[in-house]
């Protein structure tokens, strides 16, 4: 009879956690759309989150992790509902006007640009992995087009491309790599 009480507290617990995370996610992605990473500091999160200090170190050590943890969850995102476009050329151009539009990303590139060119330019990185595991399930491709799909995806974060002209580049690349 205990094990159903441990599983239901547990659960209670792990819901908790899922809540709070989310909310230190958002409220991180709240004020580095508005101030910027580097103007932003552990205080202004779990403020912004509605969360004690304690808890947001309970899942964070600092502000950088929260931000890792954030573009983690917003690659994610994205690949999700890139997979359920229609086509390969539909989920490129998906996948390019959410970096050309993301809000956040473009406060970062304003306001802390050489944290957007570390981030950008460590393939070893956890999120370089994730990225290119995603694409490639994405895409159906080889290292090759998924380095290709990568470098054009990193100029729309530095030179974001109208609608139309990521519409059309996107389809030209797919073709490229059929």
């Amino acid at each position: 009879m205990a094990e159903p009480v441990s599983r239901a507290t547990y659960q209670h617990q792990s819901g908790i956690h899922r809540r709070t995370r989310g909310a230190i996610l958002e409220a991180t992605q709240s004020l580095v759309l508005d101030f910027g990473l580097h103007h932003t500091n552990m205080i202004d999160i779990a403020d912004r989150a509605q969360v004690s200090r304690a808890s947001l170190y309970n899942h964070f050590r600092d502000k950088n992790e929260v931000f890792v943890a954030l573009l983690g969850v917003e690659i994610d995102r994205i690949a999700v509902l890139a997979k359920v476009s229609g086509s390969r050329a539909e989920s490129l151009y998906f996948i390019s006007k959410e970096i050309s539009t993301h809000g956040a990303l473009r406060s970062a590139l304003e306001h802390d640009p050489a944290a957007v060119a570390i981030a950008l330019s460590s393939r070893e990185h956890e999120l370089w992995v994730r990225i290119y595991r995603h694409l490639a399930e994405i895409f159906a491709s080889d290292a090759v087009g998924v380095g290709m799909i990568v470098r054009w995806l990193l100029g729309q974060v530095t030179a974001p491309l109208s609608n139309e002209h990521s519409k059309l580049q996107a389809d030209r690349l797919i073709r490229a790599l059929s």
